[in-house]
């Protein structure tokens, strides 16, 4: 079933589990991750970049994603992952995603409450779910979500979802974590690096992650040259056919 991230995180939350979130790279994709879950029984979220989104065609990714998601009982979510502007927000909006994710963590604050405010709005109009993200630089260096300017930004944009940087030196600081988790009470969201343990996002979860974004490097790289292969072949073939429209079609007149 089509679902929204507010349709299944904050239950999530209150019995400490997670939900995981797996970007695709291709159609095939979001058939296969929709049916690990139909499988498993478990609630997934299916991502996509902006750049995927456009690749592989708005229509094409929702048109798949409803025609096995409105038919089985498991949970589905269909989010755009990363936008950073209005436009991709919008356009994943109009096109029938159940959530977004608008990340102004680069701009200044006022920017991005401006930004996330304005999305969530929409959003809202539309049904749907918004998560977002705020991160200042430490003296070392790092990304980090202070806990109390994530209060304000939560209570500025009535977001349904933040996702927080709580990365330092390659390990989790969990302590920040915690601070955000007790001062927010909001379903925290974290991408897991290759350096993070299972024990690492189990404790994580105790502690209010309750969505976890798992983009592995490996199937990026397979999947680019799939893709490529598949363009080539979609080519060829769209030659092949416009080849025998002209051949055989063009002796009917219409």
């Amino acid at each position: 079933m089509e679902v929204t991230l507010r349709d299944i995180l904050p239950e999530a939350y209150k019995e400490h589990r997670v939900i995981l979130q797996f970007n695709i790279h291709t159609l095939e994709d979001v058939v296969g991750i929709i049916e690990a879950g139909y499988e498993l029984d478990l609630p997934v979220i299916v991502a996509c970049t902006p750049i995927i989104l456009n690749q592989l065609g708005g229509r094409s990714i929702v048109g798949v994603y409803r025609s096995l998601a409105d038919y089985c009982s498991t949970p589905i979510v269909l989010h755009l992952d990363r936008a950073v502007d209005l436009k991709d927000a919008w356009r994943a909006i109009s096109l029938g995603f159940t959530s977004v994710m608008i990340d102004g963590s680069n701009m200044t604050y006022e920017e991005n409450v401006k930004l996330t405010s304005t999305v969530v709005e929409v959003a809202r109009a539309a049904g749907i779910s918004v998560e977002g993200k705020i991160t200042s630089k430490t003296k070392e260096g790092y990304e980090i979500t202070e806990p109390d300017l994530a209060y304000s930004f939560l209570l500025e944009t009535e977001i349904d979802a933040l996702e927080v940087a709580v990365k330092k030196a390659n390990l989790i600081d969990f302590e920040t974590l915690e601070r955000i988790n007790r001062t927010l009470k909001i379903p925290l969201a974290l991408r897991k690096e290759p350096e993070m343990s299972t024990e690492d996002i189990k404790r994580s979860v105790a502690l209010g992650i309750t969505k976890v974004s798992i983009e592995e490097k490996s199937p990026q790289v397979v999947t680019g040259i799939y893709r490529d292969i598949v363009f080539k072949e979609k080519e060829r073939l769209k030659e092949k056919v416009k080849e025998l429209m002209l051949n055989i079609g063009g002796v009917l007149q219409w």
